[in-house]
């Protein structure tokens, strides 16, 4: 059944050794193709990402160059002048409408209490030539 003679098992044993490099050669073999598809993979990889980066940094560049171009500052500048003006005109529009509800309800207090505001004026005055005539005479 089983043959364990020296020449037999000395047959066997190469024949296993010679398998055995075949495998370890055929696996060497892959491992190393499977390396240099992943090399290859990655320096794909690298260069889109690089060239994605180039194209990033171009963008970048046109559009700070776009930002910063005078015409840009101009019309950003002339826009800025606009909503200035806008301001300016709506603080003015308010003041005014402030100063003639004052003016009117001043005049309204004046009509229904004639005596008191005389009084109060004439209080405020004395109060401003008080004060006037103590600087004077430090």
């Amino acid at each position: 059944m089983f043959n364990f003679s020296k020449d037999n098992v000395e047959n066997t044993t190469d024949h296993l050794a010679k398998k055995s490099d075949q495998a370890i050669e055929e696996i060497a073999a892959q491992v190393k193709s499977t390396a240099n598809d992943l090399l290859d993979a990655v320096n794909d990889t690298a260069d889109n990402t690089q060239d994605k980066a180039k194209a990033l940094i171009h963008t970048l560049k046109a559009n700070i160059d776009r930002l910063t171009s005078e015409e840009n500052a101009a019309a950003l500048a002339s826009n800025l002048s606009a909503k200035a003006g806008r301001v300016k005109d709506q603080v003015q529009r308010e003041v005014s409408d402030t100063y003639h509800t004052i003016k009117d309800k001043t005049a309204d207090t004046v009509q229904e209490h004639p005596l008191g505001t005389v009084l109060v004026a004439a209080g405020v005055g004395l109060l401003i030539g008080y004060l006037l005539g103590a600087k004077r005479r430090e």
